[in-house]
């Protein structure tokens, strides 16, 4: 953990002593509010304000930062944040308060998305998601301190609001000084609210409601707590127990639900707040202080958890290159909720008493109660294992890239001493930055590739030669020099592969689907290239290839998501791999065709389709109509063999494909089937048996003379 956490450690000092100073002022303020005889209503409508400029940070932040800066933004928020808690503490008036709630919302979204964006940039796939549980530890931990600093000074005067001024001024320091240096962000556009309401209603509901409950809660609970004498310390032990709630029983929830219907359990959390928050004012009443603060634990606990519940929930249902602009939808819809919460929480107790802030969190949450069941009938519930996992996570105005289901960009290249010196080279002369590369390869070849990609981004500097320098001195590095260089400059892949093609190296299938691999939306098109530059004695090597990516490809798909596996398109991405390649290579059409789908079995039937398509408009050349006939029969007949030897569960499709195009190979393809006691072959004899007689060859073959008469007659 250490050795994690020691590249951040002045970032997290940072997030610390800022969280330190807002959880102060967050409980200093209604008491203080309380204590200046302002009625309830207003109090709350005050501290709702804090939301709002939370609303607006969350959505500007990451312009904010693209234009300013990291420190720069982080700096501005720290001094904003401190001067907006000292005015509220000379000029306590309900206005003012409710301006400087604006400014401190808006100032703390800021400052936890440029924390966040931060770390989630130095941060590698392996530790992204420790990282988080770390950083959000450490926000939690500085609510819960800032909640004993009230006991330091009177609430009335302006010890405290100083002290939390103090808190906020000095979280600048560290971060400033800090030998790291700020990132550079893109812009995360949020999915439109009426799309992820959509796609999961549940997610959305229960979001809206957490910020409705968690942020009502604990805005007002300063308030409830004063009202039924728990003052000083005790009011400080009391907060401290909801803060610490909102964190502890994360961790029971995320093992819960790995393990059972996320509904369910979610369901449970609504139960429990609402039999814990009968509880509350009968525990008050008895005088039982210390057993009420594992009773508001819980309810808080519960509440908070509703969050990351929300967000499983409906990064279950999008793409995982939509969860970050899901996630900065939800982000919105708890900031609504946290609008209105503390408002309405604060008119409920105004009209009811103090009590009712729990009457408040009951009803709230028995309307979301019924809606999960609602849900709950109109939907069955996704098999555990495809569930989304549970990340401990809390609405904190950061779009948060640490979170280990978003999906995670590889930096191009390290910006290394070597790299730094080699760019400024290249500019001036390209040819000394590439023996500058070929030396460093010689002497260390892991780093070799991150300099090579590093130098393709140069403009002056060709792709080709670079790549052919540098595998010359670390031949072994041939597949990760070509992965990285294509990464970092995906605009030259074709002139990389035309190289490649070109030169032909020992690991020639290795690197070209390397190569294919690190592009996913051009795979296939890089697959073309390399094939195009094969001459035609290299058919080995083509099948090769194509096993090897499609193979890839296979394995690729067991690792996603549900949802994304869904979108991938698998049966349609392998014909498109085949059409291309054979008609790059139709003298291989048959052996292209059977090599995808031994590949990806359940795309054989799109294949043989496509296969057969190919096969007919090929063989309409021919001198005679009996002989293209022939030809076709014998090739769909050898065809068939070769699937039942090697992918025979998918053999009665596939057969059943060829017949409805070749209807004149159907006896010896039932035939065939049957020697192999293929299951379904006797269906297949059926639905033979069924089907009119008319020559579907004949009319597929005249189809396809047509269409090339004309096809010629336009040219």
């Amino acid at each position: 953990m250490l050795i994690t956490i020691k590249p951040f450690l002045l970032l997290l000092i940072s997030c610390f002593l800022l969280m330190t100073g807002y959880g102060l002022s967050n409980i200093l303020l209604p008491v203080r509010m309380q204590a200046d005889g302002i009625s309830v209503d207003s109090i709350g409508l005050v501290l709702s304000m804090l939301s709002v400029g939370f609303l607006v940070g969350a959505i500007y932040s990451r312009k904010l930062l693209q234009r300013v800066g990291h420190i720069r933004i982080f700096a501005m928020c720290g001094s904003l944040t401190s001067v907006a808690i000292l005015l509220s503490g000379l000029y306590p008036e309900p206005i003012v308060l409710a301006c400087m709630r604006v400014v401190t919302g808006f100032c703390i979204a800021c400052a936890n998305a440029t924390l966040d964006s931060w770390l989630s940039y130095s941060a590698t796939e392996k530790n992204r998601a420790r990282i988080l549980s770390i950083n959000q530890m450490v926000l939690m931990s500085a609510l819960f301190f800032g909640q004993f600093l009230l006991s330091f000074a009177p609430v009335q005067g302006m010890t405290l609001f100083v002290v939390s001024g103090i808190l906020l001024s000095l979280a600048i320091t560290p971060i400033v000084i800090s030998k790291q240096q700020g990132p550079y962000i893109e812009d995360s556009q949020a999915m439109s609210l009426l799309t992820i309401a959509r796609l999961s209603p549940l997610g959305v509901v229960s979001c809206f409601y957490c910020g409705l409950l968690y942020a009502g809660l604990l805005n007002m609970l300063p308030v409830f707590a004063s009202q039924n004498g728990i003052q000083d310390l005790n009011l400080s032990i009391f907060m401290g127990a909801a803060i610490s709630g909102a964190i502890i029983f994360q961790f029971p929830i995320a093992y819960l639900s790995d393990y059972f219907d996320r509904r369910k359990i979610m369901l449970g959390m609504v139960l429990t707040i609402i039999a814990f928050s009968f509880s509350i004012p009968v525990l008050i009443s008895l005088d039982l202080f210390y057993v009420s603060l594992f009773a508001i634990a819980v309810i808080t606990g519960m509440a908070a958890c509703l969050y990351p519940m929300s967000m499983s929930e409906t990064f279950d249902k999008v793409l995982k290159e939509q969860i970050l602009t899901a996630m900065s939808s939800l982000l919105v819809i708890y900031a609504i909720g946290s609008i209105l919460g503390p408002y309405v929480a604060s008119v409920v107790m105004k009209l009811f008493g103090s009590n009712a802030l729990f009457t408040f969190m009951i009803v709230a949450a028995s309307t979301l109660l019924t809606f999960i069941l609602i849900r709950m009938q109109q939907r069955t519930a996704l098999p555990y294992d495809e569930q989304e996992s549970f990340v401990m996570q809390t609405p904190s105005g950061a779009v948060s890239e640490l979170d280990p289901r978003t999906d995670y960009v590889e930096p191009a290249f390290e910006q290394s001493a070597e790299v730094e010196v080699a760019i400024s080279l290249a500019t001036k002369n390209p040819s000394a930055a590439v023996n500058m590369a070929k030396a460093l390869a010689l002497r260390d070849p892991e780093h070799a590739a991150n300099l090579a990609a590093a130098l393709s981004t140069i403009d002056e500097i060709n792709i080709g030669p670079l790549y052919a320098a540098i595998t010359a001195a670390a031949p072994e590095m041939a597949v990760h020099i070509a992965e990285a260089l294509t990464t970092a400059s995906p605009e030259q892949a074709e002139e990389l592969v035309d190289w490649i093609t070109t030169d032909n190296p020992d690991q020639f299938t290795n690197i070209i689907v390397a190569i294919a691999n690190s592009m996913p939306d051009n795979g296939i098109r890089v697959m073309e290239l390399a094939a195009e530059g094969m001459s035609t004695d290299d058919s080995k090597e083509l099948l090769e290839m194509t096993e090897q990516y499609m193979t890839d490809f296979s394995e690729s798909l067991e690792e996603m998501r549900p949802v994304d596996r869904s979108a991938a398109e698998s049966e349609q991405t392998a014909t498109d791999l085949y059409n291309r390649l054979s008609d790059v290579s139709p003298e291989h059409s048959a052996e292209l065709a059977l090599t995808v789908s031994e590949a990806l079995p359940e795309s054989s039937n799109m294949v043989a389709e496509a296969y057969l398509q190919n096969l007919i408009e090929s063989e309409n050349q021919q001198q005679t109509e009996a002989e293209t006939v022939e030809n076709i029969e014998t090739a769909v007949s050898e065809y068939l063999t070769q699937v039942v030897e090697n992918i025979p569960e998918y053999a009665v499709d596939v057969a059943s494909t060829i017949v409805d195009s070749v209807p004149e190979v159907a006896s010896e393809v039932v035939e065939l089937l049957q020697d192999a006691d293929a299951v379904g072959s006797e269906d297949l004899r059926a639905s033979v048996d069924d089907k009119p007689e008319e020559d579907i060859l004949e009319k597929q073959l005249s189809d396809a003379v047509q269409t090339q008469t004309e096809s010629l007659n336009q040219d």
